[in-house]
């Protein structure tokens, strides 16, 4: 199977996929709380759930008690008990 010219720089390089491509990097630490970087924007923002716009899909964190702690324009840290995160 062919690789797409940008994953084949990507690989060649040995450049992490986060930068070639602008993808999601999300760490959980357990279940209250997840930073997300490389995100473009907020779509939607409830204590419920939080729908974070990325590169090439959108991030939907689901919870319950759920609040932005802070974001900047790089990263994004929530808090709240994190049930499930899904990309849409």
């Amino acid at each position: 199977m062919r690789k797409k010219p940008k994953e084949a720089i990507a690989k060649g390089l040995s450049l992490p996929r986060d930068v070639v491509f602008g993808d999601f990097i999300i760490t959980l630490t357990g279940n209250q709380e997840v930073f997300v970087e490389n995100y473009r924007g907020i779509l939607s923002y409830d204590e419920c759930q939080i729908c974070v716009q990325g590169n090439h899909v959108v991030l939907k964190i689901c919870g319950r008690k759920l609040a932005i702690d802070y974001y900047s324009q790089e990263v994004m840290k929530i808090k709240g008990r994190i049930e499930r995160l899904e990309y849409i």
